[in-house]
């Protein structure tokens, strides 16, 4: 069915972020004003895979204050109105299309009715709305009876009197603003990238032409910035238009960040133009994801160390790793070795002092892991501070490795400034889990903790802060995206407002950041449909106006330990529930599946409690405090992790791998689990080996496209024994093979069809060295190595 959907386009200026909707004002079961029905199940099209695309903005970052800017006026501008148009594509059977916001007070009789169609088959119309973010909803006739609908066509969502409608962001229309036509990267050599832009000035709302004398222009990288050059920064006199050629760059992440000007004094905001050089283009399914908890990776200043925080359990305090020692992790090469191409970080906002009660209301733990926020806009000293930030991420910039913020938007802590200030903009209420308080049922208003007031997003000002803040860690520190916390804990504005800011205000000149979404959900097994809930409720937040993608709980907990650490469930089991997610998703999701993270007990300590003896009950991991697991103490732990670790980085999307993980780090549920990350010449040989082969593996996925964006291809499965491809369409391909039997395990799969390579084509296991090929019929025959694996490749 053909969904409807609007845009909203200023008449002289295009719009600022324009983005999509939800249910209309008023009761979710009743009338409202003018008898409109406001029934939920006939709101088309609030799902996130919204095919609609929001305008292009001609203004930059905003960094606001957390002020409504329906009341109150951030540009100054009085009373001053920027003339929107909005176009509208009805639904079949729909007629008399028109918009209501409330800046009529969602008065029916005061909508304004589009007109049309076009030869398009769009309906138009235009209302004067003061600069700021303004809430609506679409009306049409259809059925018989007047629906209030969301708008599909647009990302942005505004709460009004406790109900969730569309949104538009009107920009100042005074200001100028420049349109990027083209924006192209080249890299011929190192140290010889270019940059060419072409940039459309786009006058005001007064007319007056531009100004190319007040027109500015940076270059920044890392930490180094320079005006732009006559040569480099060239403008057109009398268009206004601008073009942008840069030379000599070295590899890594840069900064174009220009304003321009208008001949009646008006300044746009500043436009920021981020771009990398880079052998190759990135895309975001290349990228290995690392994840560090920074107080537990490296100490790169042990001066710095906090002491111990009285009350609290060594266990859950403060242990010393830092910011610096992430960029000496980065610096000599330890995350190069094993294929990272981004890093997500804990949060690392200053947290409270003191410690406080942990869940099982017995032991005190403090937030040496950062999500306990009580400053906004600050780093927290223990990790390094601002300076150290910076270092590390121009140090990561320079190895071609992007950083993703772990960014808390459903709660705060206690101590938290906003809290102090604005306690209207949070809810304290019941603590999630508690009798009444169901995590489902209050996934909305209950608290992590009685100490961690939840954020409000309904209310417009504590989410205008919020995003915010997300932009301003962005832009201060260069960061390339986001890692969103405790989504389906928040209201969905929250993510679609968040991504409308990051789109529009980094990613005007195609470098695409990163929302990288948590929804925790579950697995059953059972069939189709039984976990359509798991996958609806993460897919629901992905999109064009919501998250790029999400971690894969459900093939976590359908596959992950069961298949390669429990050995509960087998290899065609696996395959089943991969192919099966890969139909689930939204086209375009970057998924991200894993063996293991901050909030799970280590993959090895699964693989070492799996119910083989009395000794090592599968329950030993889930303990957090007392009677948790142990290091290992034979092989086969670590074999199993080997071969969890071959099939995890053989699967598309950008998968995770937990810091330690790479040798098979032991430990329990948190806090066990974030044991000390351990250098090379502390390991055993279990865990040496284990490291190696990690290594190997993420050089095979940065080295071969296929393992990163081919399509997954089934070969060959039984209980055993797993095989498949990834192939890129009208390209190269790559095949990962991996058994647990205990015998070496002959294998015949079709490398011919499936995956297009032609006859006598040699392959090489990139793991070791062997090689096979391919017959005249299309077979590749070999065989994988008894409880070992394989990845082959021309």
């Amino acid at each position: 069915m053909q969904r409807p959907s609007i845009r909203l386009v200023p008449a002289l200026l295009l719009a600022g972020a324009c983005s999509s909707g939800a249910p209309p004002a008023g009761d979710s079961d009743g009338p409202t004003t003018g008898g409109l029905t406001n029934n939920p199940s006939s709101f088309p099209g609030t799902d996130a895979a919204s095919t609609a695309t929001p305008e292009p903005t001609t203004t930059g970052i905003t960094t606001g204050t957390g002020t409504d800017p329906t009341t109150d006026d951030p540009t100054g501008g009085g009373d001053l109105v920027c003339p929107t148009r909005f176009r509208f594509d009805p639904p079949p059977g729909a007629t008399g299309p028109g918009v209501v916001g409330e800046w009529v007070g969602f008065d029916l009789n005061s909508a304004t009715w589009l007109e049309g169609p076009d030869p398009d088959g769009m309906y138009q119309g235009t209302v004067d709305l003061a600069p700021g973010l303004h809430a609506y909803k679409v009306v049409y006739e259809q059925g018989g009876a007047t629906q209030w609908v969301l708008d599909p066509g647009q990302g942005r969502r505004k709460y009004v009197d406790g109900t969730e409608n569309s949104a538009v962001l009107v920009p100042d229309c005074r200001r100028p603003g420049v349109d990027v036509a083209a924006a192209e990267a080249a890299r011929p050599g190192p140290g010889a990238g270019t940059w060419n832009a072409s940039l459309r000035y786009v006058d005001g709302i007064g007319g007056a032409g531009p100004d190319p004398a007040a027109y500015s222009a940076l270059l920044r990288t890392g930490s180094d910035e320079r005006p732009l050059t006559d040569g480099e920064f060239v403008v057109d006199g009398v268009t206004g238009d601008i073009t942008v050629a840069l030379g000599d760059l070295p590899d890594g992440k840069h900064r174009v960040v220009l304003r321009v000007a208008s001949a009646d004094g008006q300044v746009s905001e500043p436009i920021l133009l981020p771009f990398w050089i880079e052998a190759e283009p990135f895309r975001w399914d290349d990228a290995l994801v690392y994840m560090v908890v920074t107080d537990r990776f490296r100490d790169g200043d042990p001066g710095g160390d906090p002491g111990p925080t009285p009350m609290a359990d060594p266990r859950g305090d403060w242990d010393g790793g830092d910011l610096d020692g992430l960029r000496e992790a980065i610096a000599d090469g330890t995350l190069d070795q094993l294929g990272v191409r981004a890093i997500w970080l804990t949060p690392f906002q200053t947290n409270p002092d003191a410690a406080f009660k942990a869940a099982d209301n017995v032991h005190w733990v403090t937030g040496y892991h950062g999500y306990w926020p009580i400053r906004a806009r600050e780093v927290d000293p223990r990790l390094g501070g601002e300076a150290a930030l910076s270092a590390m991420v121009e140090e990561a910039h320079r190895h071609g490795i992007r950083i993703l913020q772990d960014f808390v938007i459903n709660h705060v802590h206690a101590e938290h400034e906003y809290m102090q200030a604005h306690p209207e903009w949070f809810r304290t209420g019941c603590v999630c889990g508690t009798p009444g308080c169901d995590w489902t049922e209050k996934a909305l208003e209950c608290m992590f903790a009685d100490y961690l007031p939840d954020i409000d997003h309904s209310v417009t000002e504590a989410n205008t802060q919020f995003v915010a803040d997300a932009t301003w860690w962005l832009d201060r520190f260069d960061l390339d995206g986001l890692r969103v916390d405790a989504v389906k804990h928040v209201e969905e504005a929250a993510t679609r407002n968040l991504a409308a800011a990051v789109r529009e205000g980094f990613e005007r000149a195609g470098t695409k950041y990163f929302l990288m979404g948590e929804t925790a959900m579950g697995w059953s097994d059972c069939a189709d449909p039984c976990n359509d809930e798991n996958y609806g409720t993460i897919a629901r937040y992905i999109g064009p106006f919501g998250l790029d993608g999400q971690f894969d709980f459900v093939l976590y907990h359908g596959v992950s330990y069961r298949t390669f650490a429990w050995g509960d469930a087998g290899m065609l089991h696996a395959d089943y529930w991969v192919r099966h997610g890969l139909d689930r998703w939204p086209e375009g999701a970057i998924m991200t599946p894993y063996i293991g993270s901050h909030d799970t007990p280590r993959f090895v300590s699964h693989a070492d409690y799996r119910g083989q003896d009395a000794q090592h009950d599968k329950g030993v991991p889930g303990n957090q405090w007392d009677d948790t697991a142990l290091a290992p103490d034979d092989p086969e732990p670590y074999r199993r992790t080997r071969l969890g670790l071959t099939w995890l980085l053989g699967l598309p999307g950008a998968p995770l791998l937990y810091y330690g993980d790479e040798y098979g780090q032991w430990g329990g549920a948190d806090p066990n689990n974030r044991l000390m990350w351990r250098p090379e010449d502390e390991l055993s040989a279990d865990e040496l080996a284990t490291l190696q082969h990690a290594r190997k593996l993420g050089a095979a996925r940065q080295q071969l496209a296929p393992l990163r964006r081919g399509a997954y291809v089934p070969l060959f499965a039984d209980e055993d024994t797993l095989v498949f491809g990834r192939k890129i369409a009208d390209g190269d391909a790559a095949i990962v093979a991996l058994t647990r039997a205990g015998a070496p395990q002959m294998v015949s799969v079709d490398a011919g069809p499936a995956l297009g390579f032609a006859a006598a084509t040699e392959l090489t296991d990139v793991l070791a060295g062997d090689k096979a090929t391919v017959t005249a019929l299309g077979k590749l025959d070999f065989t994988i190595p008894a409880g070992g694996s394989l990845v082959f490749a021309p």
